[in-house]
């Protein structure tokens, strides 16, 4: 059926494409074709800016790098582009990213111009900055330099609510960020300002006054060329200080100004997906990331955490100090000032930094309970006074015999102690042990007469209560209770046992809640059906699953009891409602710091005695006519230094405990009349969110530590180990008992756990990794002995045959990506055994790093074809006699010459006995291509004979030609040559097949340069986040 001829079909174009398609087209086009695309017109510059600008990735190239120079500053220009141009590019922003190529101290070196003290770190967080008031559409941020962001940015970082995935890695040293100062407030100004009068403020008092004397007696003598008035010397007196001024009138409820506060930096951030906060330099930054981990609790899928290696070098063992003698001659010379603060740091003793190491260590072990919410912070509590000693005994002995009061007991135990000292005496006196004279018979009877005593008492009380009717039990209750209250609790047996301890302090905020502690603590395992309120709401009743006292995070491990938990919150009036775990813990935490608080005043107290008592000695000692020692004035100044640096480490406990009361106070929700849908639902789910982190923990898939120190019971309270699926545990102290305990929760229900990076490899870990079902990425890595930080687990004995029986045999045919490597000595070295099992069931395997004697590479050589899917190989230590490089270089030949007979092989990344250098292998497979560079030249050719011209009319039919790429029809015409000629280029064409290599190798590469290979990551190679 013909159209009509006055309805045409529109043309096809890319414009009557659906906008969908559009993108998915522009989405795969090159750099260079999306910049050329963006020059035809606006909605052609919208498709291709969302691809070019979508991602912005910066990476700060080594200083010893010279292949990384360009006169292209790229993240000026990238900055400057999302600033100043017209067309608002930044809201195509997704992905921001700054990042190094190395890891450490190489890397730091890399952008220490862009520092926050310097002039252009300051330029790069105004840009960033503005930069972000534009992206409103931003996903992820990663910031992977150790420059301090600003608060501004922070603050605009909390504003974007696309904001899901978090990568911060923190400044070395204390933040430049200082609290503004309060305004300044004039009673005069305020007054006339009241009245209605203006007056002219006066000019900064400083401006009126000379300048400073000089700090020195004499002055240096003027440059040369200079002319200086010859004048008497004056000394600049300042001026008398003003009069004081009237207090001003001031409310009776005045407030602390929110300026005095630090805005909020990492506890601003909510509903994030995942968080890596790397390069913890102070424990000052566990409050905030608490929160932040607290926010996000219902989302969060992804958490990395570590210390900085000076941070975590403060909590490990000092190192030994040097002998004096084995200084140096020149040393002697080198003048060096008295009474310095470095000087004095130096010379504190080596059990005083001993202490001061353990303290640290001690600190550092309650980092991840506080982060995740199931340990609360704690001070040390000051040693007591001493006191004198017979004053207390013979207190004792008054109490004593007050308390007794001629009771029969009270006088067995006198009579015992007095009659076993008289009769050790007598014994040592005495030559003749077997006789017995008549100072031990006195002594037998005098033990008869206390004992017989001693039972006649006890029979009569005895008959007494039998004869009186039976009571509540109240004496017994309270010795058992004081029992209780005097037992010590280990953090290792539970970690709420400190928090329990420090709740049960006088000092409380629950007023008579803590009076019944000690009976609930006798009480909350002994359940009775009296107990059961029946007229309670379902909510409030809490059943206890297989796992749930060990689970449950409730009050009672922070030394709450349910009375004074639920009825001192201040909750919001709504009918029904349910207080929260997380308020409970709050309030715990509100008990525990104000107890923190009063240690800390009493630590003051004592310091401050302490330092003036010093104080007085030192002028004492200055002021006498007699010679100065100077041993013990030397002596007394190090006392003072001492006092000083613990005056400061109770500063930042007092900062800890000010970030904990804020924190606990934002989680305890005001009263309100009325409450709206809106905040209903909020409060509903946010109680959802609550019972599901306290019954069952966080539900993280992909979890990292690097040298914090992780406990097992904490990961087991904190962490729903049933959803991870990723686990790093790099440094982190004994793995074992976290091994042990996933053990267990793996044999009532197998775990999804597929991906384990490790640095303990004990027993327990590899019967652990035994039993998974699954195992697809698995690295195991030991240090070498000069590794710093140190760790603090030991080395453990583990062989290669126990990872090939125990591991390698089970989950070969699952491993994707396979790491052993030992540093330390060549216990984990691949044996022929061990090499077969790869070669025979790793069909799957990708990625391979480990070490091997060169008799072992050999064989590796041999069964190479069994690994189908390799991509990567890097042998960190190829051991062997020899050393010659020689060895090293024909070695890695000999392997390339192997792979050209498979050419099913997959592999293209070689790095052998390299610290960071790494081949690319290319397959020549050029034959194809050099058949369409002769079929393109046979074109051209007849391009210009007129052959193939089609302009006179003449239809050319189809050419066919052979398989040499020669066409019959240009033998007929004589341009394909003779047959001679031919044959002489059909030879030469072999010739050079048969010379071209089938593998050619692009060296003098680093791993930096290799993307998308996990065993070249940074992180992997050196062991870190």
């Amino acid at each position: 059926m013909a159209s009509s001829p006055g309805r045409q079909k529109p043309p096809f174009c890319f414009m009557a494409l659906p906008n969908e398609v559009q993108k998915e087209i522009v989405r795969n086009c090159s750099q260079a074709d999306l910049i050329c695309f963006a020059l035809v017109s606006r909605h052609c510059r919208e498709l291709a800016a969302a691809q070019l600008y979508r991602n912005f990735h910066i990476v700060f190239p080594d200083e010893d790098d010279p292949e990384y120079d360009s006169p292209i500053d790229g993240l000026a220009g990238g900055l400057d582009t999302f600033v100043t141009s017209d067309y608002n590019y930044a809201q195509h922003l997704r992905d921001l990213s700054l990042d190094t190529l190395s890891a450490g101290h190489k890397a730091e070196t890399a952008y220490k111009a862009y520092l926050a003290n310097l002039s252009c770190g300051k330029f790069m967080n105004t840009l960033l900055l503005m930069t972000l008031r534009r992206a409103r559409a931003l996903e992820r941020f990663r910031w992977n330099i150790r420059v301090e962001l600003s608060r501004t940015l922070y603050k605009e970082l909390h504003s974007i609510k696309t904001l899901a995935h978090l990568h911060v890695r923190l400044q070395e040293g204390p933040s430049i960020y200082e609290t503004p100062p309060p305004l300044p407030y004039n009673a005069a100004t305020s007054t006339s300002a009241s009245l209605g009068v203006t007056s002219v403020p006066p000019p900064p008092p400083m401006s009126n006054l000379p300048p400073p004397p000089p700090p020195f007696s004499t002055l240096p003598p003027p440059p040369s060329g200079f002319y200086v008035p010859v004048t008497s010397v004056t000394v600049n007196v300042p001026p008398p200080p003003p009069p004081p001024m009237p207090k001003p009138h001031r409310p009776k409820a005045l407030r602390k100004t929110p300026l005095s506060k630090e805005p909020p930096t990492l506890s601003g951030f909510s509903k994030l997906r995942s968080l890596s906060v790397l390069d913890i330099d102070s424990l000052d930054m566990v409050t905030e990331i608490k929160s932040c981990v607290r926010n996000s609790s219902a989302t969060l899928t992804k958490l990395k955490l570590s210390f900085s290696d000076k941070l975590a070098s403060q909590a490990r063992k000092p190192a030994p100090e040097a002998d004096p003698d084995d200084s140096d001659v020149d040393d002697d010379f080198q003048p060096t000032p008295a009474g310095s603060s470095s000087n004095m740091a130096n010379d504190m003793s080596g059990p005083a930094r001993a202490f001061r190491a353990m303290e640290e260590k001690k600190a550092q072990e309650s980092v991840l309970g506080r982060i995740l919410d199931v340990e609360v912070y704690l001070v040390k509590k000051p040693p007591k006074k001493p006191k004198d000693k017979g004053k207390e005994k013979e207190k004792e002995k008054e109490t004593k015999v007050e308390s007794n009061g001629g009771n029969g007991t009270h006088e067995f135990a006198q009579a015992l102690k007095t009659v076993m000292t008289r009769i050790v005496k007598e014994l040592n006196d005495n030559t003749d042990p077997s006789e017995v004279n008549a100072t031990q018979k006195n002594i037998l009877e005098t033990f008869q007469a206390a004992a017989t005593k001693y039972v006649e008492d006890t029979m009569n009380k005895r008959a007494e209560k039998s004869n009186k009717p039976s009571t509540n039990g109240s004496s017994s209750s309270s010795k058992t209770d004081e029992s209780v209250a005097e037992e010590p609790a280990t953090a290792e047996s539970s970690g709420a046992a400190p928090v329990a301890q420090a709740s049960t302090e006088p000092a409380s905020l629950f007023g008579d809640g803590t009076a019944d502690a000690s009976k609930d603590k006798q009480t909350e395992n002994d359940v009775t059906p009296e107990d059961i309120d029946i007229e309670a709401p379902e909510e409030t009743l809490q059943l206890d699953g297989a796992d749930g006292p060990t689970k449950d995070t409730s009050s009672k491990e922070f030394g709450m009891t349910p009375s004074a938990s639920t009825t001192s919150l201040a909750t919001p009036s709504t009918s029904g409602s349910v207080v929260s775990a997380d308020v409970n813990k709050a309030m715990a935490n509100l008990a525990a710091q104000k107890a923190n608080f009063k240690t800390l005043a009493e630590k003051v107290d004592i310091f401050e005695t302490q330092a003036k008592d010093l104080t007085k000695d030192i002028e004492r000692m200055r002021s006498s006519d007699t010679p100065v020692d100077v041993s013990r004035v030397a002596e007394a100044e190090k006392q003072m230094y001492t006092i000083s640096q613990s005056i400061a480490d109770i500063h930042k406990e007092l900062t800890t405990v000010e970030a904990e009361i804020n924190d606990a106070e934002k989680q305890i929700p005001r009263p309100s009349s009325s409450v709206s849908a809106v905040d209903s639902i909020a409060l509903k789910n946010q109680q959802m969110n609550d019972y599901l982190r306290t019954t069952r923990g966080l539900a993280l898939q992909v979890l990292a530590i690097y040298l914090i120190p992780v406990k097992a019971s904490v990961l087991y309270r904190a962490i729903d180990l049933r959803c991870l699926r990723h686990l790093t545990l790099l440094n982190v102290g004994p793995q074992a008992p976290i091994w042990a305990q996933m053990a267990k929760l793996n044999k009532e229900a197998p775990l999804p756990l597929r991906h384990i990076f490790t640095d303990n490899v004990t027993p327990v870990f590899l019967t652990f990794v035994h039993e998974l079902e699954a195992v697809e990425e698995l690295f195991m890595l030991e240090r070498d002995f000069k590794y710093k930080p140190e760790s603090f687990a030991p080395r453990t004995p583990t062989t290669i045959e126990q990872i090939r029986k125990l591991v390698l045999k089970k989950h070969m045919p699952t491993l994707k990506y396979l790491m052993i490597k030992n540093l330390a000595d060549p216990s984990w070295d691949l044996n022929e055994k061990a090499v077969l099992l790869l070669c025979r069931k790793g069909r799957v395997l990708e990625e391979l790093a480990a070490c091997m004697s060169i008799r072992t590479m050999h064989t590796f050589m041999q069964r190479l074809a069994g690994l189908v899917s390799l991509r990567a190989l890097h042998i960190a230590q190829l051991r062997n006699e020899d050393t010659c490089v020689w060895v090293m270089r024909e070695t890695k030949k000999f392997l390339i010459d192997n792979l050209s007979h498979h050419p099913h092989l997959k592999l293209e990344w070689i790095s052998i006995d390299d610290d960071d250098r790494v081949e690319r292998l290319i397959r020549a497979r050029d034959l194809p291509k050099r058949k369409k560079e002769k079929n393109n030249k046979v074109k051209k050719m007849s391009a210009t004979t007129g052959l193939g011209s089609t302009s006179s009319g003449l239809i050319l039919p189809s050419i066919e030609t052979d398989g040499s790429g020669n066409s019959a029809w240009l033998d007929a015409i004589g341009g394909n040559g003779s047959s001679d000629e031919s044959d002489d280029s059909g030879d030469e064409e072999d010739d050079e097949r048969f010379r071209a290599s089938k593998i050619e190798t692009v060296g003098d590469m680093r791993f930096y340069d290799v993307y998308g290979v996990k065993i070249f990551e940074k992180e992997v190679v050196s062991g870190r986040l």
